[in-house]
């Protein structure tokens, strides 16, 4: 919404700026991401600004929103491609407030992009065809839907000739790109072009779904990553390390295949890093069926852990289980997952010191000679240096891990080529 706004000569400002309008894109992904979404349009509407919520959260409950005294307008996911005319109508409005919320769904479309980070983030999918017991994504964004082929690479030539050196493929449903396309097309081919097409970026993938990731597929990805087409960094929900959980979630695999799975990477890419998702507290969750995740997570080498405990989404199968985990027990069993979350993080760090890698400067850290960077195989590093610019690309090496982090030094030389 930035980049269409910002291609229409709206400025975008900070809160404390005084904007005349509040845009709030809300998520509903948890009980605690309502929460915020609701204290931002409160906050919003305190500012005496007009206020527009949008987002997944709009899109399944634009009546709770709209019951916000002082909000002007609900829209729908869809409705974000028109913001500009939203805009316009709304100082017309007359103070009638308004709720305009249709099917999710809309066909994907290149937009203009702005960001005010080193990196690029472009949405090639949208929307989810899986029923996952526990998730509202297929509700708020409709069924899975993709930017065509030429869309994409449109988009990418203008990311680098705004200088993005890299660009991180986005979706609900990435390793399906394309599928729904007439002719279709795939992620590989996607990433293959790109390649192609822009040798000098770096191609970062986001979450990948585990099923997503069958044999010939998975060959082709480790090859793209092995020649240096793809950053070495994969995120692959797990979920649960309990089948009978799994099954319950309605996830499409088991741990036996997750395993394989992982040693299969690791294998042909030892230095990967793979990051990935754990629910805590799933309804009907044993203390043997915890002792098993954490047995898997504790056996497999992962890089880092996102840990959520689970949160009752209104019109989802596991919601209305009555076997629901109490709070507390969650908070445990969260509190457990994060602590070993760290451990992992640690030791991955810890594997790459005297390590030479390719990063891309973000900006200046607050301790005077030092930049804030990030490497292919997605490690936050601090290196020492004078003058670097956000988006350049260089070599360091890893010389130290201290409280701060991982710190490197410069080779005074620009990163290899990735291709």
């Amino acid at each position: 919404m930035e980049g269409i706004l910002r291609a229409n000569n709206y400025r975008i400002v900070k809160h404390t700026d005084g904007p005349d309008v509040y845009i709030v894109n809300t998520c509903t992904v948890t009980a605690r991401s309502d929460y915020q979404s609701r204290q931002l349009i409160r906050k919003a509407v305190k500012s005496g600004a007009r206020v527009i919520a949008t987002g997944c959260y709009a899109q399944l409950r634009p009546d709770e929103l709209i019951k916000i005294k002082g909000i002007d307008l609900v829209i729908g996911n869809s409705g974000k491609d028109d913001i500009v005319d939203y805009l316009h109508n709304l100082s017309g409005s007359g103070g009638r407030r308004s709720v305009i919320v249709g099917p999710p769904g809309s066909p994907l479309k290149a937009k203009p992009y702005f960001s005010g980070r080193s990196r690029a983030f472009l949405k090639i999918q949208d929307g989810c065809n899986s029923s996952c017991s526990y998730c509202t994504v297929p509700m708020a964004r409709g069924r899975s839907r993709s930017l065509y082929p030429a869309d994409v690479l449109k988009v990418v030539d203008g990311l680098v000739t705004d200088g993005y050196r890299e660009v991180v493929l986005t979706g609900i449903h990435i390793g399906g790109y394309g599928l729904d396309l007439q002719p279709e097309s795939s992620l590989l081919d996607i990433v293959d072009k790109m390649a192609d097409s822009y040798p000098g970026i770096r191609i970062r993938l986001s979450s990948m779904e585990p099923q997503e990731l069958k044999e010939d597929f998975l060959g082709f990805i480790l090859k793209f990553i092995k020649e240096g087409r793809v950053c070495r960094h994969l995120h692959i929900p797990l979920q649960s390390g309990s089948d009978r959980i799994l099954k319950t979630m309605n996830r499409g695999y088991n741990t036996g295949y997750f395993k394989q799975l992982i040693h299969r990477i690791l294998s042909e890419c030892p230095d990967i890093s793979i990051g990935t998702d754990v629910i805590a507290g799933f309804p009907g969750e044993t203390v043997k069926d915890f002792d098993d995740t954490v047995k898997l997570i504790e056996e497999l080498p992962f890089s880092y852990l996102h840990v959520f405990p689970f949160s009752k989404r209104p019109e989802t199968k596991a919601a209305l289980s009555p076997d629901q985990v109490r709070g507390n027990v969650k908070k445990e069993r969260v509190n457990r997952l994060i602590e070993i979350g760290k451990n992992k993080k640690n030791a991955y760090m810890a594997r790459n010191l005297n390590a030479i890698l390719n990063v891309i400067v973000e900006n200046k850290n607050t301790t005077a000679g030092f930049y804030n960077v990030i490497s292919d195989n997605y490690l936050r590093l601090l290196v020492r240096a004078d003058r670097l610019q956000p988006g350049q690309q260089i070599q360091v090496r890893v010389s130290s891990l201290t409280d701060a982090g991982l710190i490197a030094e410069t080779l005074g030389q620009p990163a290899k080529p990735l291709k």
